[in-house]
This record gives structure tokens, sequence and C-alpha cells, in this order.
């Protein structure tokens, strides 16, 4: 059995949505969606084209709070204008995949990146959803991760509606002259799949040691549950290799897997360790 943290077989999974049809969109850096572009770029999807800090046509990058624009930048075919992405891209129907998460989901497959509590005095306010809308609607596919599934994340509904896929089935989204596509969640629990407006999320598959009452309990909305859960692929040792050593060499996915009081001194770990580095590079040139 190989060895592995959930945020590899998290980022595995995500990866395997990724295809060579139409267009796989980087935005924010979020670092979990990055690593599972360049882990399906250099596997199974070697033609995906890629589109990230409005670089288009990007070769795979390794992870790098510091360098990642940089490096995407150099590797590309050309640079666009964030307009010109938007109008060529997000509204005209060429989004294939770019996975999103937020502080809340629900069973509609709408997200909350806005506020928690009412709008005028909330009591937390989000950073906002920017283009998060029109990719989780217009897109292909419509990928959600969550590194903590739990029912205050997964709810019955959303307290604010930053997004929402509007139309799911297939048949529905053709009419109304969007892609057809699956809305796709990929938790640190399983994996749930939604593909028909009248029907709740169903679980396609439960991680290793796992059970499916224990995805349920932590669900705020219904869920189908199959007759015959399978289990998650777990991550094979090239898939591994390939994270561990040329694409997140510093350990910047599991960023989004640490506490809240522990995440300034785990940035401040890559920060140094990528300065580091850069400096021995500088001192052998």
């Amino acid at each position: 059995m190989t060895d592995y943290e959930i945020h590899e077989l998290m980022t595995c999974r995500v990866a395997a949505e990724v295809d060579e049809q139409g267009v796989t969109v980087m935005g924010s850096f979020t670092p979990l969606a990055y690593a599972s572009y360049m882990l399906a770029k250099l596997t199974h999807a070697k033609g995906a084209y890629l589109v990230g800090f409005d670089a288009v046509g990007m070769a795979p990058i390794q992870l790098s709070f510091t360098g990642a624009e940089a490096s995407a930048y150099k590797g590309a075919a050309a640079r666009w204008g964030m307009l010109t992405e938007v109008n060529s891209i997000h509204l005209a129907n060429r989004g294939g995949v770019e996975a999103v998460s937020s502080a809340q989901f629900d069973g509609d497959g709408a997200i909350n990146l806005s506020t928690i509590g009412p709008f005028d005095a909330p009591k937390v306010r989000l950073p906002g959803g920017a283009g998060a809308a029109e990719v989780i609607k217009m897109y292909r596919k419509m990928i959600a991760y969550f590194g903590n599934h739990n029912s205050r994340t997964l709810v019955d509904k959303v307290g604010f509606v930053t997004g929402t896929r509007w139309k799911v089935g297939a048949k529905a989204r053709e009419e109304a002259g969007l892609q057809p596509g699956p809305i796709v969640v990929v938790t640190n629990l399983a994996v749930l799949a939604k593909d028909e407006d009248d029907r709740p999320f169903r679980i396609e598959s439960v991680h290793p040691g796992v059970d499916v009452a224990t995805v349920v309990d932590n669900t705020g909305f219904e869920l189908e549950v199959p007759a015959d859960v399978p289990v998650t692929a777990e991550p094979t040792q090239d898939q591994l290799d390939l994270l561990r050593n040329r694409i997140d060499p510093f350990g910047t996915v599991k960023f989004d897997f640490v506490s809240g009081k522990d995440r300034l001194s785990y940035l401040k770990g890559i920060l140094d360790a990528e300065w580091e580095r850069a400096s021995a590079k500088v001192n052998a040139s």
C-alpha cells in the first residue's frame, strides 16, 4: 500500500476530471486546483489547454507562492487581458474545467463566498466570488472541493447565493444554450455528484477508511446513497512522485488543510524554503 495524505488523494481525484475538451482555467491561486491541473497535463491529459494568470496556452508549472505567476507567463503561448479572457472563454461556452471552493455549498449546487449572516451586518465578510458565478454556471463541468466535509460547509441552503449552476440536467442545459455536464464535489471524505435537477447529490465514492454513514451524517443536504458505493481510487506511486518532486515540492497544497492558527507559520516555512532555493541558485551561478 502506498502512503499518501488526504490532500494528495483529493488532488488526484480532481485531476481525473481534467480532460482535453475545452479550456482548463486557473483563476485565483488555489494550490489544490493548480496541482490537479498540472498533474493531469503531465499524465492523462497532455493536450489539455491551460489558461492561468491571463497566460494562454501555458505549460505545466511548479507551485510557488512567489514564482507561480512568473512561471505561467514564461511558458505560455500568449498573454490576454482579463476582458478578453472573460469574453473568449467564460462567456463564450469554451470553459471545460475550473475547480472552485467556498465557505458554504448546498444541495442545489449554489456557493457562498460573500457573507455569513445578514448582508448589511454580517458575522463574517467573505472575499466575494470574482468570476466564480460565471464559471460554475457556464463551464462544462462544475467541480468543487472542500478540505473539511461538515454540515457547516455543506449546508441545506447557502445563506447568500454568490453563484449557482442554475440548470443541471443535460437536456435543460443544452436547451438554455449551455454545455451539458455534471457537478462533482470532492471532499476529504467522499466524492459527490449531481447531473439531474430533480435528484439529490449521490455519493459517487467514499475514500478509503470512510463509511457511508459518516458522509451522510456530516452533510447538511439530502444525499442519494447507491446500493453499492465504491471506494475512491488511491493515488499511484507515479502520481505521488510527480506531486511531491515536480509539481509541489514545498507542500503548497497542504496550506488549504492547515488550521487557521497554524497557517502563518506554515506559510513562513514555505516562503523560507523558496528563498533558500533561490539563494542557492544565485550563489551557484
